[in-house]
């Protein structure tokens, strides 16, 4: 498996780091798939021309 490496900023770590029941680097990859499964979606749509 690949490595991706995120900056972010200090605010905000210490809002996720009062959710430590949370396991963000899975939270940050669930919503990676979703996201990209709505991009190819777009363009099956844009490509079959039911999208302009």
């Amino acid at each position: 498996m690949a490595t991706f490496t995120v900056s972010i900023p200090e605010e905000l770590k210490k809002e996720m780091d009062k959710h430590p029941e949370i396991n963000w680097p899975e939270y940050l990859k669930q919503r990676f798939e979703i996201r990209l499964k709505e991009l190819m979606k777009f363009e099956e749509l844009k490509n079959s021309g039911k999208l302009k």
